[in-house]
């Protein structure tokens, strides 16, 4: 399984900035790409037609898999921005609640003082035998006047504002104790604040450098697969239609390979649901397409004293998720496979175990990605560049990667219920 690493990243991030030559540079000596000068030179021989259209096939493989492996650092970035998010989320969440809960607290202590202030007034205006208990009852209410009327009744009045200073003091100190916790979670909301923004820049960096990469790849693969195509007297959608078919055969084993290791990783042979490793998924009972869940509302928040500062805005080129077209997508293309609507439904079941048909499902665990969880994601980009945000690209790659190892969706559905990835 290859491990994400920011070292990798930050290479690759840098390598791509520094780039800034694309078709329309000159070619120099130092240009890995070769003109047509060189293409008909190499017709020569067949050895040298052979060498250079070796050359031709690992420069196009060399941009896809650079492209592929900076979608992955954004895929990498834009999870760690998520995760950022949300610890900013829950931090805001807990800042309110204990603002609200020293306000409380305070409002307490303060109506007891007030209660006390009351209670030795009437003693005071009374001259020490309060005849009067209506004070008292207002403080105790549970009291009856008969049992205020006795000899007791200012060891009574004493006692009950002995009583209610302390809890008033008790009722002080927990307003105090909970003001500097909430100076505490200030202090770490302001951290988690720096730690996001840092993360969104991150994000933005890295998906900058991603599609900087697929346009490099864009840019030169025409040219490329023509060059490769006048060699080889075929046409440049024969080559990349071949090549394409090439490096999705090899994709496809190393994600078996890949699955296999994630599930040995995760222990007891189970690769488990994104972002619960190890954990079997529930059965999900086969049916027709449904449209995306209504989004829960987010509940209330509890008020707080003072407005904190708002969380960094989204990070940028977030894909979309849709997982009713997806569905309804993936439905289009039963009849191609020569599939019918039971192995939709085992379809169906597999992707919902998998990633609930969200293009976006990320396991931070063993880096699959996408609603066929490609492991790593840029696998995918056999299919198409676009492979982090558009779930057609990673249906199709999904759907041909069944075909090839499992023949059929119902056998994917089936070895996955044995042993919860396929």
């Amino acid at each position: 399984m290859r491990l994400r690493s920011v070292p990798l990243y930050a290479a690759l991030l840098s390598g791509v900035l520094a780039s800034a030559v694309l078709t329309a540079a000159p070619v120099s000596a130092a240009d890995p790409y070769p003109s047509w000068e060189d293409i008909q030179q190499a017709k020569s021989s067949e050895s040298a037609k052979a060498a250079e259209a070796d050359k031709l096939e690992g420069l196009l493989t060399g941009l896809r898999e650079e492209a592929g492996s900076l979608g992955d650092a954004a895929v990498t970035a834009r999870s760690r921005y998520n995760a950022a998010k949300d610890a900013l989320a829950a931090s805001d969440k807990e800042l309110a609640s204990l603002a609200a809960q020293k306000e409380a607290a305070a409002g307490r202590s303060a109506e007891l003082l007030r209660q006390v202030a009351a209670l030795a007034a009437q003693t005071y205006k009374t001259g020490g035998a309060a005849s009067d208990s209506t004070a008292l009852l207002l403080l105790d209410p549970e009291a009856s006047a008969d049992a205020l009327h006795g000899a007791d009744l200012m060891d009574r009045v004493s006692s009950r504002a002995g009583n209610l200073y302390a809890e008033a003091m008790a009722a002080e100190k927990i307003a105090a104790g909970l003001g500097e916790q909430e100076q505490q979670a200030r202090n770490v909301r302001a951290g988690l604040a720096a730690d996001a923004e840092r993360a969104l820049d991150d994000a933005g960096a890295s998906a900058a450098a991603a599609g900087k990469a697929v346009e490099e790849e864009e840019a030169r693969k025409s040219q490329l697969l023509a060059q490769l195509a006048d060699l080889h007297g075929s046409t440049a959608e024969a080559e990349e239609a071949r090549l394409r078919g090439i490096a999705a055969e090899k994709a496809f084993a190393e994600q078996q390979a890949a699955a296999e290791r994630a599930a040995r990783a995760a222990g007891s042979g189970q690769a488990g649901q994104p972002g619960q490793p190890g954990k079997p998924g529930a059965p999900i009972q086969p049916a027709a397409p449904a449209p995306a869940p209504a989004p829960v509302p987010a509940p209330a928040p509890a008020p707080a004293p003072a407005p904190v500062q708002p969380a960094p805005a989204p990070a940028p080129v977030q894909p979309v998720d849709d997982p009713a077209g997806a569905q309804n997508y993936a439905a289009g293309l039963m009849g191609a496979y020569g599939w019918d609507s039971n192995e939709f439904r085992c379809l169906v079941n597999l992707w919902n175990r998998e990633s609930n048909w969200r293009t976006s499902a990320d396991n931070p665990y063993s880096d699959a990605y996408g609603i066929p969880q490609s492991l790593p994601g840029s696998k995918m980009a056999t299919h198409g560049a676009d492979w982090q945000t558009n779930y057609r690209t990673q249906i199709n790659w999904g759907l041909d990667y069944i075909k090839w190892r499992y023949k059929a969706p119902c056998g994917a559905w089936a070895h996955s219920e044995q042993v919860n990835w396929y």
